[in-house]
């Protein structure tokens, strides 16, 4: 069969392949990561995919609309976004009825609540809960909607739904082809990139699920892979696709490994193997702030050059109430101990947790400053429904009428103030343009783009 894989047309600069959905201020984008499985295991299954990614590409409504109408598929899968998802179901709609076919939802964002999506849609009959090649590929077998694991679907008018799957394990995420072949055919790799990565970068994963699994505001933990699940591919089915990337693909200058974290332990391993087989790209990954000076020194010698590290904040009790199960000292001596190792920092903070207060956050400030990480991120804190952070906030009425933290003690207004200022004391200290001075290119001359969107956010646009 003929499938449409598509992301759908919605605001400029619009991002939904992230662990959150937001307009970009630096015009990341992320690859359609888990888009990308989906379609390169559909393809092993002899169907012809047409995969779209709409914000990254730069696509209005029409443009997309006249793509997929030009391709004709018989099947459309609708990745959808928390923010976009009135504006997907609208989408989706318009493009089913013109073309008489059937489509299904997926994705962390559709798998929030799938009953409730459907009860949004007219003519669209399916969404999926968690991963969904099997689903899809399902569906297109025209196996019983009833029988499909994971699966929502409308039946007369009562939404219904099925048992879970067990989430894919390692001879499965074997077997799938490897998504940086797919990309490389279906997407202009210059669409994609991120202040943090060389440019061109591209994603992969070496694994599905996150090995701690507790934080209480995570969305993919609690939609996509469930719980303490990390399920691994092989090491040497990942040392063969760096070899493919290092081959097929010369242009990449780094790989961005989107595991939800890498363990010390798994990145230990990957580093050796690396090493072993001589392969000298450049990547980064996710890093819990806990991990060991030795294993740095060794992803280091294997070609790591950055860690996206999620610090969130500096008050303990906002730590211990997400449950993000590593102290504050913990992660300032890791810090310590990666930079000791030579490998770069993209610092993730957060404000908006239960707990938080105006001086929780200037500590938070003061303490990124000390930390002095190549990037840093100061995020307005998004409550998820269907997590731990949102059924709290929910219970305590401490959700304002957009879905935002918004407490008693602190408004949402005052977290949106201090955030600002976080960007400005951050990007304008004396530590960061002291290295704009040592490194212009790199963090000044390569971001001049980045640079003139956030600085009316920072200062005078409401963000």
């Amino acid at each position: 069969m003929k499938v449409a894989l598509v992301s759908p047309p919605f605001l400029p600069e619009y991002m939904r392949n992230a662990r959150c959905d937001f307009v970009s201020l630096s015009r990341t984008q992320w690859y359609p990561i888990l888009l990308g499985y989906c379609g390169a295991f559909l393809e092993s299954k002899g169907h012809d995919v047409l995969l779209i990614d709409a914000p990254a590409s730069g696509y209005d409504h029409a443009k997309t609309e006249g793509i997929i109408n030009g391709y004709r598929p018989d099947f459309l899968v609708i990745y959808s976004g928390r923010l976009s998802e009135d504006n997907d179901v609208a989408f989706g709609e318009k493009i089913i009825t013109a073309l008489g076919i059937e489509a299904v939802f997926a994705g962390p964002y559709a798998s929030i609540d799938p009953e409730n999506l459907l009860r949004k849609t007219r003519t669209i009959r399916y969404a999926v809960k968690g991963e969904f090649e099997h689903p899809v590929s399902e569906l297109l077998e025209k196996k019983n909607p009833k029988e499909i694991q994971n699966l929502y679907y409308k039946e007369d008018s009562r939404i219904l739904h099925n048992d879970p799957r067990q989430p894919l394990d390692r001879k499965e995420l074997d077997r799938i082809p490897f998504v940086t072949d797919f990309f490389r055919r279906k997407l202009d790799l210059k669409k994609y990139k991120a202040p943090s990565e060389y440019y061109p970068f591209i994603d992969l994963m070496t694994g599905r699920g996150c090995a701690w699994g507790l934080c209480t505001f995570c969305l993919w933990v609690y939609t996509f892979v469930p719980g303490r699940n990390y399920n691994t591919r092989s090491i040497e089915n990942v040392i063969e696709e760096f070899r493919f990337i290092g081959k097929e693909i010369p242009q990449v200058r780094s790989v961005m490994i989107q595991d939800d974290t890498f363990p010390a332990e798994r990145a230990g391993e990957f580093s050796e193997a690396l090493l072993k087989a001589k392969i000298r790209i450049p990547w980064s990954c996710y890093a819990r702030g806990n991990m060991n000076y030795e294993t740095l020194k060794l992803m280091k010698q294997a070609g790591c050059r950055n860690l996206h590290v999620g610090y969130e904040s500096a008050s303990p009790l906002v730590l211990k109430n997400i449950r993000k199960g590593v102290s504050r000292e913990e992660m300032t001596e890791f810090t310590k101990d990666a930079k000791r190792a030579g490998l770069g920092i993209h610092a993730d903070f957060a404000f908006g947790f239960d707990g938080e207060t105006v001086d929780g956050m200037r500590e938070t400030i003061r303490w990124a400053k000390e930390l002095d990480p190549d990037t840093a991120q100061f995020q307005l804190m998004i409550p998820f429904p269907g997590t731990p952070f949102y059924e709290r906030l929910k219970e305590k009425k401490w959700l304002n009428e957009k879905g935002e933290p918004s407490y008693p003690w602190l408004s949402n207004e005052e977290i949106r103030r201090v955030a600002k200022q976080a960007y400005q004391e951050f990007y304008f200290s004396f530590r960061y343009l002291r290295r704009v001075i040592r490194h212009p290119y790199q963090h000044f001359l390569t971001r001049l783009d980045t640079i003139s969107r956030a600085i009316p956010a920072m200062f005078w646009k409401r963000w």
